[in-house]
């Protein structure tokens, strides 16, 4: 589930056509910046789009980055190098909250979020 308020999900919607299942996703990194404070949270998955741009060439992997305004809380309780982990995301009386479980225990609560960027990629491991 993704929250309904993204700044920014028109290129996110047009490549998926929906909002894409994050409940298999390999965390990448988590990173915290003081100004604002801003959580960027990146992540892989291999639920493809159905329409991605042709620049991508031959790609079987989603590198997604995902930018959280105005971080309120945050409590990471583990994160594993490798595995796989699930992002729950949804609208709480008019913040973010934001869970994931696996080899990455993190949860957040935001005023906002925002993609940060999405690209294709050609990976040699599958995840």
């Amino acid at each position: 589930m993704w929250p309904l308020r993204i700044e920014n999900s028109i290129f996110l919607q047009t490549i998926y056509g929906h909002y894409p299942d994050l409940s298999s996703v390999e965390i990448t990194s988590a990173t915290m910046g003081r100004d604002g404070p801003i959580m960027h949270l990146s992540f892989i998955s291999t639920v493809l789009p159905y329409r991605p741009p042709a620049k991508w060439g031959a790609f079987n992997a989603v590198s997604f980055g995902l930018e959280f305004l105005a971080v309120e809380s945050i409590s990471l309780r583990k994160f594993e190098s490798h595995g796989m982990s699930s992002i729950r995301m949804w609208d709480d009386a008019g913040k973010i909250l934001l869970t994931c479980e696996g080899a990455v225990r993190l949860s957040l609560t935001s005023e906002s979020m925002r993609v940060g960027s999405i690209s294709g990629f050609l990976q040699t491991q599958p995840l």
